[in-house]
């Protein structure tokens, strides 16, 4: 199945051919026959992971399964699909030309990340250093904007999705795509919301339909971005009705109100960033690829350290990830940033936002008050 050469076509004639070619070769197998099953990886409604070895291939790899009871075959194609055109890209998880049925399950199998996900080591209430904060985020946008640049809209941007190799983020890649959506599409609103629900989304109705875009991803980048800066959450719904939430709204809207005490450990230029990520109506939001030139900013307001010396700090990384160079499998380096502007500097399926039960995994990020919430 040549997947690169489909490349050149617009997302959705690329995306059906691939779901009837893979719907044509796809077999029924017996997975101890082909697989040495080492230990699970996750499970949650949608099914599970596991962590295997291909007996011929002796390859590590994890498996990922998909109850029939609950997944329809028209959304497992479509996840694996999405995921193998979009995994030429070395900042999004690998795939293998590898997708079956058993009696109970639909398969596919991806790249196995050693060190579990993003999730996993972000001390709650703490949060990541700012410096491995942002060599995981430029990696994560490079990613969103190759998705985007392919017309594609994630729709489940948070630490779970985001696969680790390693525990100081030198290398991450963006996953399960089962809620991706060809931009510009209508979609049923799912039920329940998540910290990382954009406010439009929050307030729709349960039977109202809504149009998918872009600025789903990039509010959900904001939050994202707060939590991993925090170890919180910076609200647990963006409705009216959640405190934090509407503290977060007056300051948005109005020029004279004093910034909320959460956000107070920000530099200007990060509030100037979050402003735009984080703007109420969507489609003010700036663009990913837009955060890019923050780089060279401190985002954190520092206690024990000069704020220049800082940063010189922050524009030196900010220097040498400019002129890293982004090894693409097919040479395609343009479609995930554009780099042609010094000044504009570029860079699952619905049940995916259910908790997922994790090995050994007791972490709980907060908001900046009581509030428990399990991601």
């Amino acid at each position: 199945m040549n997947f690169t050469s489909l490349q050149t076509r617009g997302p959705m004639d690329v995306l059906n051919e691939l779901q009837i070619l893979t719907a044509k070769h796809m077999e029924k197998l017996e997975i101890n026959k082909y697989y040495e099953v080492i230990r699970e990886l996750g499970k949650g409604t949608y099914g599970r992971v596991d962590l295997v070895i291909h007996k011929t291939r002796g390859t590590k790899m994890a498996l990922k399964f998909l109850r029939k009871k609950t997944t329809k075959q028209k959304s497992f194609l479509q996840e694996y699909c999405i995921s193998r055109y979009l995994s030429a890209c070395p900042y999004i998880i690998g795939m293998y030309d590898i997708a079956f049925e058993t009696d109970e399950h639909y398969v596919f199998a991806q790249e196995y990340a050693a060190a579990g996900d993003l999730f996993d080591i972000i001390p709650p209430q703490v949060g990541l250093s700012e410096h491995i904060t942002k060599r995981c985020i430029y990696q994560v946008a490079l990613a969103l904007d190759h998705l985007h640049s392919r017309k594609l809209v994630h729709r489940d941007i948070k630490p779970e999705n985001i696969l680790i190799f390693d525990k100081e983020c030198r290398k991450v890649k963006l996953s399960d795509f089962g809620m991706t959506r060809i931009t510009g599409t209508m979609e049923k609103r799912v039920s329940g919301t998540i910290p990382y629900t954009a406010p439009e989304l929050c307030e729709a109705s349960k039977h109202d339909g809504f149009l998918v875009t872009y600025n789903i991803d990039v509010w959900a980048f904001g939050v994202l971005l707060f939590c991993m800066l925090t170890g919180n959450f910076p609200w647990e719904k963006a409705l009216s009705s959640d405190s934090f939430y509407e503290e977060f709204l007056q300051w948005q809207r109005f020029k004279n109100v004093d910034t909320p005490s959460q956000w107070c450990r920000f530099t200007p230029n990060a509030l100037k960033m979050f402003r735009k990520l984080l703007s109420i109506e969507p489609q003010k939001r700036c663009s990913i690829k837009d955060v890019l030139c923050f780089f060279g900013k401190c985002w954190v307001v520092k206690k024990d350290s000069s704020q220049a010396s800082s940063m010189n700090l922050n524009e030196d990384m900010f220097a040498r990830i400019k002129h890293q160079g982004l090894p693409f499998a097919n040479g395609d380096a343009k479609n995930c940033i554009n780099q042609d502007s010094r000044t504009n500097f570029s860079l699952s399926s619905s049940s995916s936002i259910d908790d997922v039960a994790k090995e050994g995994n007791h972490n709980h990020m907060l908001v900046s008050t009581p509030i428990e919430i399990c991601v």
